[in-house]
């Protein structure tokens, strides 16, 4: 039986050499594509900030314009004079946010930002493993 010649074969020195190579290379372009997908993430997330921003900007206007409307209404149907009318409305926005302030304070009370749950299981996790080292050890 006739083998082929090894004088055109590459050595298996330069086959892992090659194959290091090819790695070192797939590796730089994968860590190239992640920081593209990662630049092209933070451009749609900082386009999203901006459009919340005007939006934000856009309601408040919206927000103060109705106010001042809701004073001219009432003046309009209750003849009561224009201070009277934005006293009315000052105080009924007034105390929606008392409210609103009053509702967030104590959720705010209620939220614990140390996950309870979570550690007690890990002293619990402790003292078992604290046990079984001891029990181990005599």
């Amino acid at each position: 039986m006739k083998t082929a010649p090894q004088h055109n074969r590459p050595s298996i020195s330069s086959l892992i050499s090659g194959i290091t190579r090819d790695a070192g290379t797939l590796i730089n372009k994968e860590i190239a594509a992640a920081r593209l997908e990662i630049r092209e993430e933070l451009n749609k997330a900082r386009s999203a900030a901006l459009l919340m921003g005007i939006a934000v900007v856009a309601l408040m206007i919206g927000a103060i314009l109705f106010c001042l409307m809701m004073v001219h209404l009432l003046q309009t149907l209750t003849g009561f004079d224009l201070w009277v009318c934005y006293a009315i409305v000052g105080a009924a926005l007034v105390a929606l946010g008392i409210m609103i302030l009053y509702g967030a304070k104590h959720r705010v009370a209620e939220t614990r930002l140390v996950p309870a749950r979570s550690v007690e299981n890990t002293k619990e996790d402790a003292r078992w493993i604290t046990s079984r080292v001891k029990f181990g050890a005599k």
